[in-house]
């Protein structure tokens, strides 16, 4: 474990990517595996918080099975990460009876870590509903209503936060105008305290509750490109909010 003071385990942004060559009358094809993350954890360097990243290949087989293994982190985060990926271990699928790893992580939280899911095509509801979070034992942790179908809004124009509580330890200090962000997962808030909303819609883009001795974040939007936009990690002020966003969940504002 790293000797920083905010233990974060980051997990999901990979994915495998596959493609068919056509030449006339012959084909084939490639395949590799996309690490995106790598630039924004090398961020965070000079900060307090150390990123432990499990990319989404490895949560099947190597995410935590029990709350000591949790208990090594602060906070927990998942990112563009699916509902069947912790539902489904390998000895799930030979038959065993495994642990429910998303009901752990209600007992992880109620005994003092912390949670948050991150937007993008395999959070919350996601794409055709395939991220399936609706329907897990998340949806009742979690501080929002989460969607059973496809609830990303793709905003190509460009949309704006507002901040709604600008003296939250998250976002105390920042400033009132954000970049834009070029969508979001759709979903209400059912608990806690919105942090930031979309000018434009007025959906939530940050909701923030605690639960037990823990506490809980969902940020609708993604971390990377494309919802994250270029003017969104460009942004002066982008490694002082992550950075308070994983020490504010880790309990370490």
């Amino acid at each position: 474990m790293s000797a920083k003071s905010v233990n974060i385990l980051l997990v999901g942004e990979s994915v495998f990517k596959i493609h068919t060559h056509f030449k006339g009358f012959a084909s084939y094809e490639t395949g590799y595996c996309t690490l995106s993350l790598d630039p924004f954890i090398k961020r965070f360097a000079d900060t307090p918080v150390a990123l432990d990243f499990m990319p989404n290949h490895e949560v099947s087989p190597r995410f935590p099975l029990s709350l000591a293994e949790m208990a090594r982190y602060d906070a927990i985060v998942l990112s563009d990460a699916p509902a069947d990926s912790f539902l489904l271990h390998p000895d799930s699928l030979a038959g065993a009876i495994m642990p429910n790893r998303l009901k752990l992580l209600g007992d992880y939280v109620r005994q003092g870590g912390g949670l948050a899911m991150i937007g993008g095509w395999m959070s919350f509801g996601g794409f055709h509903g395939k991220a399936h979070y609706s329907h897990s034992p998340l949806a009742d942790i979690l501080p929002v209503v989460i969607e059973a179908g496809d609830d990303r809004m793709e905003t190509p124009e460009g949309v704006y936060p507002e901040m709604l509580s600008a003296d939250h330890p998250i976002l105390a200090g920042l400033p009132q105008s954000w970049p834009d962000f070029l969508g979001y997962n759709r979903f209400a808030a059912r608990r806690g305290e919105t942090l930031l909303r979309f000018r434009e819609t007025g959906d939530p883009l940050l909701v923030v509750d605690e639960l037990g001795k823990g506490r809980l974040a969902c940020f609708a939007s993604d971390i990377l490109p494309h919802w994250g936009s270029p003017r969104f990690q460009e942004w002066p002020h982008f490694v002082p909010f992550w950075t308070r966003f994983f020490s504010w969940l880790a309990g370490k504002p």
